[in-house]
């Protein structure tokens, strides 16, 4: 049994319902993704003279001009930061108690150290 075709119009309003739900998806999709203009300043947009300056053009002939041939060598990995003060630490040393007897217990007596002092 063969099945009726659909009438040529049906086919192309359901083809064109279709290309515009794609076409109204991908506009929005754009239009949340799409980057927004870069603002120009005015100055850079106003037209510019075609005159040439002559001024300038007569200063660009005097200007000194470098070869890489006659560039100063600058070493900037050689140079030294100045000396750093440098700091020592005094290092406490255990002194034995001053009664030892074999009766009694040493207990750990705390000491203090003077601290170092930075100068810059």
């Amino acid at each position: 049994m063969k099945r009726p075709k659909p009438p040529s119009l049906v086919t192309m309003v359901v083809l064109t319902t279709i290309t515009v739900i794609f076409w109204v998806f991908f506009s929005v999709y754009r239009a949340f993704t799409q980057q927004p203009t870069p603002t120009v300043p005015a100055e850079i947009l106003e037209p510019f003279s075609p005159n040439l300056d002559e001024e300038a053009l007569s200063k660009l002939q005097g200007r000194t001009f470098f070869t890489e041939g006659t560039l100063p060598t600058i070493n900037i990995l050689t140079t030294t930061p100045s000396a750093l003060p440098s700091v020592e630490l005094e290092t406490a040393t255990p002194s034995p108690s001053p009664t030892a007897s074999p009766t009694a217990t040493l207990s750990p007596t705390p000491s203090s150290t003077p601290s170092a002092e930075v100068t810059p």
